[in-house]
């Protein structure tokens, strides 16, 4: 599992399109693999967890988001190892 933590970048505008295109880009990868993803709520940026073979897949699916694609927002990733899930 691998973590992804989004972070706007400073000055960035990103218009109504480009949001729904990151969300149509995610919903796509959300069929594909365990997902899930949202926004932060007072701040800008969001986290999505997802399943990738490993972390150079995770890197290609990331760096093919519109919103980091288009150097709207930045990300850092992390290899996750869940431990408890209820």
């Amino acid at each position: 599992m691998y973590v992804r933590i989004d972070h706007k970048v400073e000055g960035a505008q990103v218009n109504r399109q480009d949001f729904l295109d990151h969300i149509k880009y995610l919903q796509g990868v959300s069929k594909e693999r365990f997902f899930m993803g949202g926004g932060f709520k007072k701040k800008a940026g969001g986290m999505i967890v997802f399943a990738a073979s490993d972390l150079d897949e995770a890197i290609k699916i990331s760096e093919a988001d519109p919103l980091i694609s288009r150097n709207l927002y930045t990300y850092e990733i992390v290899e996750w190892e869940m431990i408890i899930f209820s």
